[in-house]
C-alpha cells in the first residue's frame, strides 16, 4: 500500500458511503482510479466489511481499552472467543508473548464491573487493565421511521447506491438521498469500514506509549505520532486514567517495527514504550450493535 491508498482507508473509516468523487478529489487522482483501488483493497481482503453502527451518545456509552496479561497457556483463537463472551466485547485480539487487548463499551458502572469480573476470572489470566478512552461521542437524537427503513438495508450493504436503496424501500431517490444525507451528516450514527492490515502484508502491532505531562499533552504527543508515522500509524486510544495513548501500527517486518519502537522512545517526552505484535482478532457487535439492530427490528416487523 502507498500513502493514496492509506488516505483512501482513511476516508472509509471515517464515513464509509464517501463517494469515488470526493476521494478523487481529495487525493489528485481520478475517480475511476479510486474505484479500481477500493476495489483492490476489498478484493485482497484489507477492506474486511464495511459497518454502521449508533454513536456513543446514543447509548450514553462510555468506550474502553483493556489489556490482559495470561500465563500464555491460552489457545489464542478460544481465549480471543472467551474474552467476547461478554456483552461489552466489541473486539478482541491475541498478541504476543500471551498478551491481549480488547475495545469495549459500556453504559453503568455495573457493566464496568461485570466486564472486569469476567475478565479476571477467565483460566490463566495474571492482569488485567481496564483504560476509558477519550472519544468522539457524537451526538443523540430521535430516528425516524424512514430512517430506520434506510438503515435496515444498509445494515448489510453500508454503501449500497442511492437507486437500489429507492428501489429497496419504494421511497423516491430524492427523499433517500436526503434521509441518508442527515444520517451521515447527523452525527448520531458512524458509517465505517473494518479492516484486516495484515492481509496488506504488514505486521500489526500495538505500542504502549506512555509521556511526561510536565513536558507535552496528549495533543502534542498525537501529533508528532501523525506527523511522524503518516503512513503506517492507523488508530489511537487514548486513556482517560493515565498519561497512555495505545497506537496501532504496521511495519513490513520486525525490524522496522523495533525501529519505530526506538524512534518513539527516544523524545524527550516520552516516558516509555512497549509492543506487542497481533497475531489473530475476531470483532463481536457490541453494545451498540445490538441497540441499532433493536432500534431496526420494531420497525420491520
Amino acid at each position: 500500500m502507498d500513502l493514496i491508498d492509506k488516505g483512501i482507508l482513511s476516508d472509509l473509516l471515517e464515513n464509509c458511503r464517501i463517494t469515488y468523487e470526493e476521494m478523487s478529489r481529495k487525493h489528485g487522482i481520478s475517480a475511476n482510479a479510486v474505484k479500481k483501488r477500493v476495489q483492490k483493497l476489498e478484493d485482497s481482503g484489507v477492506i474486511h466489511r464495511y459497518s454502521i453502527r449508533l454513536s456513543l451518545a446514543m447509548l450514553d456509552a462510555q468506550f474502553l481499552l483493556g489489556l490482559i496479561r495470561t500465563d500464555g497457556s491460552q489457545d489464542e483463537e478460544t481465549f480471543v472467543n472467551r474474552i467476547g463472551e461478554s456483552p461489552s466485547i466489541v473486539a478482541a485480539a491475541a498478541y504476543s508473548d500471551g498478551h491481549y487487548a480488547l475495545l469495549a463499551e459500556y453504559v453503568s458502572t455495573v457493566e464496568l464491573m461485570e466486564l472486569g469480573s469476567h475478565l479476571r476470572t477467565l483460566d490463566g489470566v495474571e492482569e488485567v487493565e481496564l483504560h476509558t478512552l477519550v472519544s468522539s461521542r457524537g451526538t443523540k437524537k430521535d430516528l425516524s421511521n424512514q430512517q430506520l427503513m434506510i438503515l435496515y438495508h444498509l445494515r448489510e450493504d453500508p454503501r449500497m447506491s442511492i437507486v437500489d436503496l429507492a428501489r429497496e424501500t419504494g421511497m423516491t431517490a430524492r427523499r433517500v438521498r436526503r434521509l441518508v444525507t442527515e444520517l451521515v451528516e447527523g452525527d448520531s450514527i458512524r458509517f465505517t469500514a473494518n479492516l484486516e492490515l495484515a492481509e496488506a502484508g504488514s505486521i500489526p502491532f500495538l505500542a504502549r506509549v506512555g509521556w511526561n505531562e510536565k513536558k507535552a499533552d496528549y495533543r502534542d504527543v498525537l501529533g508528532w505520532l501523525m506527523g511522524k508515522y503518516p503512513d503506517s500509524l492507523w488508530e489511537w486510544y487514548i486513556s482517560v486514567s493515565e498519561p497512555v495513548i495505545f497506537c496501532l501500527f504496521t511495519a513490513e517486518d520486525l525490524n522496522e517495527m523495533n525501529s519505530k519502537a526506538r524512534e518513539i522512545r527516544q523524545q524527550d517526552f516520552v516516558d516509555r514504550v512497549k509492543v506487542i505484535v497481533s497475531s489473530y482478532h475476531d470483532g463481536f457487535g457490541g453494545p451498540r450493535s445490538r441497540r441499532l439492530d433493536e432500534m431496526i427490528q420494531k420497525v420491520i416487523k
